[in-house]
């Protein structure tokens, strides 16, 4: 091997450190006094802040999250993440705000949504960590409390940094003629990347010692000023555009397109400069609920845009009609209910008529100039295993509003049974058991699944009968991070046996591709979910098919972080339970 270009690098590397040295004498005592307080505040801020993200970054219990995030990837990094070091994180700043001189934030953006590099569940755990550390709180309590002005600073010396810029110039021209003159192989890069790092590790001290500007990065447009404002809520049935203001603090032309969901309008803008910009709309209905998404490009349509999304609800006029008892499609109700009830709501409190109807006739109610509240009607003669419908409609004199429910009830004979085996599979964690937790956990991220399993023992049903209808019934009682309100959940035949014991993501049972039933998360926790799994049951007692259970699955979409938690038969109550009806 040559030696020359290692030479080169390291008599500049020997001159870098010497100029090192040298900052005790130079001229840094001439920076003017009357700046230095404000130099030094920020300085100290600037220490703060550097400190507290070490704190963060060497907890054992972030790190842990982070090797457990990676080896879910396939990502092995071994026992435990070296302990980083102040000096080492400001290198690291050093070198990004260097490179972000020449990447441009919109491409960085681009690699995370790419490649996912933390997930908003590591996230969501990491901030947990860190609000149970009292050292960190402490110390982002103090950042928060001051005016750390990370991102601005005032700095003197102007042409010995320049020099440090043009000598790591040097440093990366030599560096790279060198990977070019020795060819190395894919195993030497490493240790070449080291040696970079080694020539190019005092600047970042020099920097520093001088107070010497760090080089601005691309800042890539950003949108404000929206209206309606993102959540809004009651917006005007009159309003005929959507507004948003685009800023680029460099003074470049951007684009952007603007698209609605349901479709009111959409609209699109390319090079245009900093400056305020509308979309027209048309169409709006009332108590709706509307998305609208802003795709910001830098520069032209050719680049990966930024995505904003904002949402606003229109006002609603109609009176409402909520929980109504039973619940629509309700299963098993005892033939002794002796009514039905409902609420009325209007949005402008207005005086209301209403009228209750049921078919087959099993009563029927009406009411006249009533206010907001709950109102019953009285039912009676109710038969075994029949489907009820009933027909609630109201209107305050201008507006009017019909809802239909419907309930079944309950066979003359029934069986509840409670389940043999029961487990949470999770993806993150794919060779844990988890079959005596006390729960039964649901999430739909990439590579952070959680699924359940249950299964029932059908010997408690008599023999020689008919199985009319049966439904799993499980309790759901609370939710992490995101309502999972409305997401659907499938259930699915197992296809071979599995035990509590023992069963893990990784050896889970097989499980068919079509879904036996589904049911949705309700709004609020401590509700029962029903799945009506009459055909998957009526199969397990004929003993056409081996009753092997079935699989949970939420079925939200990726990247949705919302994890609803149920009771499982570990609990010490609200176990999941089988009722079946029968002939």
């Amino acid at each position: 091997m040559k030696l020359y270009p290692i030479i080169g690098i390291s008599i500049i590397a020997v001159v870098i450190l010497i100029l090192a040295s040298l900052t005790n004498v130079v001229g840094y005592q001439s920076v003017q006094s009357s700046n230095q307080p404000t130099i030094n505040e920020s300085v100290n801020q600037r220490e703060l802040l550097f400190q507290t993200i070490v704190d963060i970054a060497n907890n054992k219990e972030i790190q842990r999250i982070i090797l457990k995030s990676q080896m879910s990837r396939g990502i092995f990094l071994g026992s435990e993440i070296p302990v980083i070091t102040k000096n080492q994180l400001k290198r690291m700043y050093f070198f990004g705000l260097i490179l972000s001189k020449f990447i441009s934030k919109t491409r960085i953006q681009s690699w995370i949504n790419t490649y996912h590099l933390i997930t908003p569940d590591i996230q969501q755990e990491i901030a947990s960590v860190i609000e149970r550390d009292p050292k960190v709180q402490d110390e982002i309590m103090q950042l928060a409390n001051s005016d750390c002005r990370c991102e601005t600073s005032e700095w003197g010396f102007p042409v010995i940094c320049t020099t440090l810029l043009v000598m790591m110039g040097v440093v990366l021209f030599f560096w790279g003629l060198l990977v070019l003159l020795l060819s190395p192989p894919p195993s030497a890069i490493d240790e070449l990347l080291d040696l970079l790092i080694l020539m190019l590790g005092p600047l970042p001290a020099l920097y520093q010692r001088f107070n010497c500007p760090i080089p601005e990065g691309n800042n890539h447009p950003f949108p404000s000023d929206i209206a309606p404002a993102d959540g809004e809520q009651n917006v005007s049935l009159d309003l005929t555009e959507l507004s948003f203001r685009l800023t680029d603090e460099d003074n470049d032309l951007m684009s952007y397109k603007v698209t609605t969901s349901p479709d009111i309008g959409k609209g699109e803008g390319e090079l245009v400069p900093s400056g305020t910009y509308t979309i027209p709309i048309y169409g709006l209905q009332e108590n709706t609920n509307y998305r609208w998404e802003l795709l910001l490009y830098e520069g032209g349509f050719g680049v990966t845009p930024i995505s904003h999304k904002y949402t606003f609800t229109t006002e609603a006029f109609t009176p409402f009609i909520l929980n109504p008892s039973p619940i629509d499609n309700s299963e098993f109700l005892p033939i002794n209910t002796s009514n039905i009830s409902f609420d009325l709501v209007d949005p402008q409190h207005e005086l209301m008529n209403w009228t209750v109807e049921t078919q087959p006739d099993i009563g029927s109610g009406v009411g006249t100039n009533v206010t907001d509240g709950r109102y019953a009607v009285p039912i009676n003669d109710l038969d075994y295993f029949t489907k009820y419908t009933w027909f609630v409609n109201v209107t305050d004199g201008t507006y009017w509003a019909k809802k239909t429910f419907s309930f079944r009830t309950t066979t003359k004979n029934i069986v509840i049974i409670e389940p043999v085996d029961d487990a949470t599979i999770s993806e993150p964690d794919p060779n844990v058991n988890f079959g005596t937790s006390s729960s039964i956990i649901l999430r739909s991220i990439r590579t952070w699944n959680l699924e359940g399993l249950i299964k029932f023992n059908l010997s408690a049903v008599p023999s020689n009968v008919t199985i009319m209808v049966a439904g799993l019934q499980m309790n759901y009682y609370r939710y992490e991070n995101n309502n999972p309100s409305g997401n659907k959940v499938n259930l699915y035949r197992i296809t071979n046996d599995w035990d509590e014991e023992t069963v893990t993501w990784n050896n889970q049972p097989s499980s068919v591709a079509e879904q036996s039933s589904f049911a949705f998360i309700p709004a609020t926790i401590n509700n029962w979910v029903f799945w009506n799994v009459t055909v998957d049951t009526q199969m397990f007692y004929n003993n056409g098919t081996i009753n092997y259970g079935w699989k949970i699955k939420d079925m939200s979409g990726d990247w949705q972080n919302e994890t609803p938690y149920f009771r499982s038969k570990d609990y010490t109550e609200y176990h999941p339970f089988l009722i079946i009806g029968y002939e």
